[in-house]
């Protein structure tokens, strides 16, 4: 561990940080969908994927620190530990390309279960596929010639995290509520653009590069790529938080019931009239795919039904 020094303590630092960032949001997301929704689905499983990859970069990284990682050749000195530092550096970058891909899979199968257009649910498959091809791609390139990934690949992470930032303005848009609240939900569930921004930093960090100092170079482009993963996860999550959010800011466990917790229930009063009305009032949960925008208090409908009783009495 001598050669531990130079950027590598604020490496580390900032890289296990946002793991710890990372975890509390991920944890927070899976309390929230088994606990209060009871509805854990792809998108929770693929986030936990993405936090373990990330994990694993972030131990690569750490490991790459105590070999002379952010750090000049010469301060490093010997040519072995040198080589060593870019071995584990090599391996964070694959990890690290792993984790992005694997974060706009987790934002993709979050949008899959609100989306139903035909044509929206096309478009996000398609951007899951290029995903998908384009992080293999990139990472085989890593390893094979030792060099960090181009602006090529750097620019389609960054156009898939703004498609999918854009997409859920058509999908509110169409729904029936005042377009308040139409912005306030979109707007929720577009803040995937601010890992679009990391991924254009990310990307710049490239600039400049030098093969003869890699290990010291390619420190910010280290740090925006953990941040981009970090943040792709937060911003498709914090949307997902809005039902835990209700439950703290009502106090949902002072004893009360809650209407929720009725599952399906109907209730059939009949009237005595000649003429009268019978309301059904319906309760139900809201754990479906589409709860990640309304509250966790249920939906109550109220029909009125005019009824007639003929000369022998049926309803």
């Amino acid at each position: 561990m001598g050669a531990y020094g130079g950027r590598g303590p604020m490496v580390n630092g900032v890289l296990w940080a946002e793991a710890v960032i990372f975890a509390f949001f991920v944890s927070l997301r899976l309390f929230t969908r088994k606990v209060i929704l009871n509805s854990v689905g792809a998108d929770d499983w693929i986030s936990i994927i993405c936090l373990l990859v990330h994990i694993l970069y972030t131990i690569f990284v750490t490991i790459a620190t105590g070999y002379g990682l952010g750090r000049l050749y010469e301060d490093v000195g010997d040519a072995a530990t040198y080589v060593i530092a870019v071995k584990y550096e090599i391996f964070s970058q694959v990890a690290g390309l792993m984790a992005i891909g694997i974060g706009k899979w987790a934002v993709g199968t979050f949008l899959l279960r609100i989306v139903r257009n035909k044509y929206q649910i096309a478009m996000i498959w398609a951007c899951l596929a290029i995903v998908s091809i384009i992080t293999v791609f990139a990472s085989v390139t890593v390893v094979v010639q030792c060099v960090p990934v181009g602006y090529t690949v750097g620019s389609i992470f960054v156009a898939a995290d703004f498609s999918f930032a854009i997409l859920p303005w058509f999908v509110v848009w169409d729904l029936n509520m005042k377009q308040k609240e139409k912005i306030l939900v979109a707007s929720g569930l577009s803040l995937g653009i601010f890992a679009g921004v990391c991924g254009i930093v990310r990307t710049v960090a490239l600039t400049g590069l030098s093969m003869n100092e890699y290990i010291y170079d390619t420190v910010p482009m280290l740090i925006w790529s953990a941040t981009e993963s970090t943040a792709t996860i937060m911003c498709s999550t914090i949307p997902v938080l809005r039902p835990l959010y209700v439950r703290i800011r009502y106090n949902k466990k002072d004893g009360k019931s809650d209407p929720s917790s009725e599952n399906n229930a109907y209730k059939i009063p009949l009237y005595p009239e000649r003429y009268g009305k019978n309301v059904i009032a319906c309760s139900t949960t809201n754990a479906s795919d589409e709860a990640i925008i309304r509250d966790d208090t249920g939906i109550t409908v109220t029909e009125h039904v005019s009824v007639r009783r003929d000369s022998f009495g049926g309803v």
